[in-house]
């Protein structure tokens, strides 16, 4: 059983306050995982949890969570509390909270010829974020750079949004489009913008190569960086003009993964 056998009922309780705290923002260094997939998939990933909430109900979770030896300061609570601090339609059951990962610097990236990168730049959505993290891994991208300016990829929303791919795959953060371009192109990376028009059509496109794709840059300084790239485009019948950016970078992300994994 957890350490601490009694159930928490108060919502002026400390750990319920901190768990509302890192939820608004206001805890920097702090990412919050709900639900139990996400939990379980950061204690996988090597991920030290910090503090556990676990609804009453879920006994035989938290005795799950408690073995693993990762699982910090575990603590029951009444459900209907655990519902109102998370703010989600469907009660997650568990709620933690861990370090923020440490990210990695681009130039300490291994990179080879079938290497595919994902590179974030304007995607303002922590839902999209998340989304298009998870379709980066299905198609065997290597790793995830997040311009700066954009969704952070350790909100709450991104991490849920990314089923665990967050938590799993290597995550870069970069000051400026600028200086993500310059890193990538003295590695010799290709850099690939996705165009809504005027590109080379994705059936046509050459994949070969380590590649880096650009996604979500439609203005500022981050469309004038990717108007340097090798743009390529889906094309669309209709009166269609654009799809959205997770659609769009799935499309593109599983034609170059599919390159990867055959080569």
């Amino acid at each position: 059983m957890p350490r601490d056998a009694e159930v928490i009922r108060s919502r002026s309780n400390p750990a319920l306050k901190r768990v509302g705290a890192a939820l608004a923002g206001k805890e920097a260094g702090v990412i919050v995982l709900e639900g139990e997939r996400l939990v379980r998939d950061a204690i996988a990933t090597g991920h030290l949890l910090e503090l556990v909430l676990v609804a009453e109900s879920k006994g035989a979770l938290a005795e799950e969570l408690e073995a693993s030896g990762r699982a910090g300061d575990l603590r029951r609570l009444d459900g209907a509390l655990l519902a109102k601090v998370s703010g989600q339609k469907t009660p997650p059951g568990v709620v933690a909270l861990a370090r923020e990962p440490e990210g990695l610097q681009l130039e300490e990236l291994e990179l080879d010829a079938g290497t595919l990168l994902l590179v974030i730049a304007g995607v303002a959505d922590p839902g999209n974020a998340g989304a298009l993290a998870r379709s980066a891994e299905a198609a065997g991208a290597r790793a995830v750079v997040f311009v700066r300016g954009g969704a952070s990829p350790w909100n709450a929303k991104a991490l849920r949004g990314s089923m665990g791919s967050l938590l799993r795959l290597p995550i870069v953060r970069v000051e400026s489009a600028a200086a993500a371009a310059d890193a990538l192109a003295a590695r010799d990376v290709r850099q690939v913008a996705a165009a809504t028009r005027g590109g080379t059509a994705l059936a046509d496109f050459d994949w070969s190569g380590p590649i880096a794709l650009w996604v979500g840059a439609e203005t500022g300084a981050a469309l004038e960086v990717c108007a340097r790239f090798e743009p390529v485009t889906i094309p669309m019948r209709g009166a269609v003009e654009s799809l959205n950016v997770t659609v769009a970078a799935s499309l593109l992300l599983y034609a170059a993964g599919r390159t990867e994994r055959d080569a």
